[in-house]
């Protein structure tokens, strides 16, 4: 969640064990009779050593609380992240900003760790970020990864609950922040039977609202990794309010769940089949649909970018537009290694996205190279942030108004 109520109950708890009510964080220090008041952090760190060893930790804790937390941001792209001992071990700082602490061998462990503040059970760290980003990150411990209890902001991961940083210039998404009611559509969850398959898969069906009793026909929207959309994305809910505010127009999605994720999207003819040949029809067949490559879109992110890429290059007479979100490196090959992708390309209209801070950004910068020079049809957005949910989630927007606008 954006401004979960776990992440600021736990902010606020921190706070009152520190025992710093907000009306008194805005208060000056006194140290010794003196008045102790710096006023950014370089200046903290620079006459803490004149304060008494047993009055530094105070002292930095009502810094942080004055200022709302952690990280503090100055001069627009420098944040400071301060950090206590947990159970005598102190934490390291890892995120976007530092990709995750990734090394060329696994986890490098000199990267996120912070400086001891001299006498004290705190540390800082501090990391540049561009201006405009959206950065999330955990401490990092060894027996544990959590959030930053210091941190009111909190969005959800696969891997757990992640703090996150909004920089200055970062431009907030309606579609996620503003929670206001508005008409919602309809989500049916079924479970389609596939002959090509031999199995079932669960799928998700929602339609706009107002659908019920109308004429109206609408594009179509095919999510691969569907239950993520659905139940940890809550796509529907995004859906609802972008159609409200009229950024996209009403569309009819159909969230799909794979078996398994690396063999289905791996060019996986079984695959192919269930969707273009048993699911794509149903769709047509059950809803007022356009039956028409150029009014049907395929979505995936990460390695479902990767099998959405597939099918419009397998398919395009199916899939006449595709939307590839973070897709992985080997996603140009998709075009490069097969004698027909080149032409399928010149069929479909692509929408391809990266993040300047996702360690697998090549693969969206590869992607839309291979589709220029196959003079293939792409919109291209580089976004500045990693490879997670919140950024996902956060562009839908963007890929269907690139894909749905005439």
């Amino acid at each position: 969640m954006r401004r979960a109520w776990h992440g600021r109950a736990v902010f606020a708890a921190v706070l009152a064990i520190l025992g710093f009510a907000a009306g008194a964080c805005r208060q000056i220090d006194r140290v010794l009779g003196r008045e102790f008041s710096p006023e950014g952090v370089r200046e903290l760190l620079k006459d803490i050593g004149s304060v008494p060893a047993d009055e530094r930790g105070p002292v930095i804790a009502r810094f942080i609380a004055a200022r709302g937390g952690t990280p503090i941001v100055e001069n627009q792209a420098r944040a400071t992240f301060f950090v206590q001992d947990v159970n005598g071990e102190t934490p390291r700082v890892v995120g976007d900003f530092n990709n995750w602490a990734a090394g060329v061998n696994g986890l490098d462990p000199s990267i996120g760790v912070p400086t001891r503040v001299e006498g004290t059970d705190w540390s800082y760290y501090e990391a540049t970020i561009y201006t405009n980003a959206r950065a999330e990150y955990a401490l990092l411990l060894p027996a544990e990864t959590r959030p930053d209890p210091l941190n009111p902001r909190m969005v959800s991961a696969h891997s757990g609950p992640r703090s996150e940083v909004r920089m200055p210039q970062w431009i907030a998404q309606p579609e996620i922040d503003d929670l206001s009611e508005v008409p919602a559509g309809t989500v049916t969850p079924e479970t389609v039977s596939s002959r090509a398959l031999g199995a079932s898969r669960r799928v998700w069906f929602y339609t706009p609202p107002g659908y019920e009793g109308g004429q109206e026909w609408f594009p179509s929207v095919f999510v691969l990794d569907g239950g993520n959309y659905v139940e940890r994305m809550r796509t529907p809910a995004i859906l609802d309010r972008l159609i409200a505010r009229g950024a996209i127009p009403p569309v009819v999605a159909v969230f799909v769940e794979p078996g398994e994720r690396q063999e289905e999207y791996s060019r996986n003819p079984r695959w192919r089949a269930f969707m273009t040949s048993e699911l794509v029809p149903l769709v047509d067949e059950r809803f007022r649909t356009f039956p028409a490559p150029e009014q049907r879109v395929v979505l995936g992110s990460s390695l479902s970018a990767y099998g959405a890429v597939d099918l419009a290059v397998e398919s395009p007479t199916v899939f006449g537009l595709c939307a590839a979100l973070a897709p992985p490196a080997q996603t140009p090959t998709v075009i490069t290694n097969q004698a027909k992708g080149q032409a399928a390309i010149r069929a479909v209209r692509f929408f391809v996205l990266a993040g300047t801070y996702d360690s697998m950004a090549n693969g969206g910068r590869r992607l839309r190279t291979a589709l220029d020079m196959g003079t293939g049809a792409v919109t291209y957005v580089e976004v500045p942030e990693g490879h997670n949910t919140e950024t996902f989630r956060g562009h839908i927007d963007d890929a269907l108004k690139a894909l749905l606008t005439p």
